[in-house]
């Protein structure tokens, strides 16, 4: 055997002990399963009309989201675990002079309005989850990106722009 594999194996199995471990199956598998009830709720959204200034109302309705969720080991004793969900959805409008005409319509891509990512952060104690902090990243065509901060209140809301299935209960 020659020296020169040897040489080569033996950095690879140090580096191999450098990855952090996974996550703890009670943090991974509550995570899994917030994530599943945020998908569950997002989906269950429905198309919303409501007035937009005087003889106009606005059809607000929301592409099926894609949810995609991350738990992180930190090396912190008091918040062991970290979670992000980065949601991904597209907003479309139209309008109509009457509600009962903006109940009608069939929302298409030729509605778009925005695409927009969701990013929460949610940290586990050893015991249960919390939201921390979340953003919106709008992308409208032909106009700037938007980025803005997301509260509490927002994410919780139970309406059609709320969010309230994506926090730990």
């Amino acid at each position: 055997m020659s020296a020169v594999p040897l040489l080569l194996a033996l950095p690879l199995g140090l580096l191999a002990g450098c990855s952090k471990p996974e996550p703890s199956a009670p943090a991974q598998a509550s995570f899994t399963a917030l994530a599943s009830a945020c998908t569950q709720f997002l989906a269950a959204r429905q198309p919303h009309v409501r007035p937009s200034g005087p003889g106009e109302w606005t059809l607000t309705g929301y592409s099926p989201a894609l949810v995609q969720p991350e738990v992180t080991r930190t090396e912190s004793p008091v918040t062991p675990y970290v979670g992000k969900l980065v949601i991904k959805d597209n907003e479309a409008q139209a309008h109509a002079p009457t509600e009962a005409a903006a109940q009608t319509i069939t929302l298409t891509p030729a509605h778009l309005l925005s695409n927009r990512t969701h990013t929460f952060i949610y940290s586990f104690d050893g015991q249960q989850w919390r939201w921390q902090n979340g953003q919106r990243l709008t992308k409208i065509p032909g106009k700037n990106d938007l980025m803005e901060a997301v509260t509490l209140p927002e994410v919780s809301a139970t309406g059609p722009k709320g969010f309230a299935g994506c926090l730990p209960r």
